[in-house]
């Protein structure tokens, strides 16, 4: 079955860095090396799979917007997952960190001749993962590069990197779309009315927001806004609450624990002339330092902390951060 056309990266908002990659590369000025920087939901994967496309696609360069053809023999093979000169280079299940055995395997496996005779693509997800030894592993292949060779790092923390490996490398940032045009792109997708609140819970990324909108996003909204109401009315039951969210989804929670002060201490801060607030509206600075807690809190969770007993005192300071 022949394959679509897929001159474009598949969303919208990546077609700016695309064409400007594109142009680079018809009139051969595309580095060795590209960072993608872009936020974690806004499709540097899509985007750093459409550059390996561009340069292993068949066509000829001098096609310009004809590539990536989609159903030549290169094309093919990349879309079937098969391609010999495509490296995808990510963190073992379980890691924290791509290790350095992985970037020396990867630096010798580019020195080698093109299977196809073309370019060889290297994609290494996650870039800011490298650690020093990795980093360094890598640096010869980005100052020395083979002929013909590309390599993508993908981050959405760049100065996580060296400095070293930054300068060596042509940048594509890759800037979110608009609230408006998220939702218009969301909206095409699925059909929600929550999409707006979804939308804000993955920090303006559209990816992310259709992550959480599969994950169950609307019941944890619910529970989370039920247990709000509960706490302003100090009508929570504290300890079994933090016994049932210790025991699973507390990440997911505090997450919203966090969005939601972040909303309500800028919507507060609007309204309320001076700190704290006046009679009958909220406690800003209490909401403050229970937000100051929960993101503590939230750097904790992978620590040997009693889960149970710090959720507990997230709500109680909760308790009293609303119900005042």
């Amino acid at each position: 079955m022949m394959q679509a056309v897929v001159t474009l990266p598949a969303f919208p908002w990546l077609h700016g860095a695309a064409q400007t990659a594109r142009s680079a590369f018809v009139r051969g000025r595309l580095g060795h090396g590209i960072l993608i920087h872009a936020s974690a939901g806004a499709g540097s994967a899509e985007l750093a799979r459409w550059l390996a496309a561009l340069v292993l696609c068949d066509e000829p360069s001098s096609a310009g917007d004809s590539r990536p053809c989609g159903t030549c023999t290169s094309c093919t093979l990349r879309i079937a997952g098969t391609h010999p000169d495509l490296q995808w280079i990510e963190r073992e299940e379980g890691a924290k960190q791509l290790k350095v055995e992985q970037i020396r395997d990867l630096t010798q496996s580019l020195a080698l001749k093109s299977y196809r005779g073309g370019y060889k693509v290297a994609v290494i997800a996650e870039a800011d993962a490298m650690n020093a030894n990795a980093a360094n592993a890598l640096l010869k292949t980005l100052e020395e590069p083979p002929p013909a060779t590309l390599v993508v790092l993908c981050s959405a923390r760049p100065s996580r990197l060296p400095p070293t490996v930054v300068s060596r490398c042509q940048h594509l940032q890759v800037a979110l779309p608009s609230r408006e045009a998220a939702l218009h792109w969301l909206g095409e997708q699925k059909a929600s009315a929550s999409w707006p609140t979804i939308l804000e819970h993955a920090a303006g990324e559209p990816l992310r927001a259709l992550e959480l909108e599969a994950s169950g996003f609307t019941d944890l909204d619910r529970e989370m806004t039920a247990a709000l109401e509960k706490l302003r009315r100090r009508d929570l039951d504290i300890p079994g609450t933090a016994d049932r969210w210790a025991k699973g989804g507390l990440d997911r929670r505090l997450a919203w624990l966090d969005v939601w002060l972040a909303r309500t201490i800028r919507e507060a801060l609007l309204s309320a002339p001076a700190l704290p607030s006046p009679p009958g509206g909220r406690n800003i600075r209490a909401l403050y330092g229970l937000l100051d807690r929960v993101r503590a809190f939230r750097l904790e969770l992978d620590t040997s902390l009693n889960m149970q007993l710090a959720t507990e005192v997230v709500l109680l300071h909760a308790e009293y951060a609303v119900a005042n």
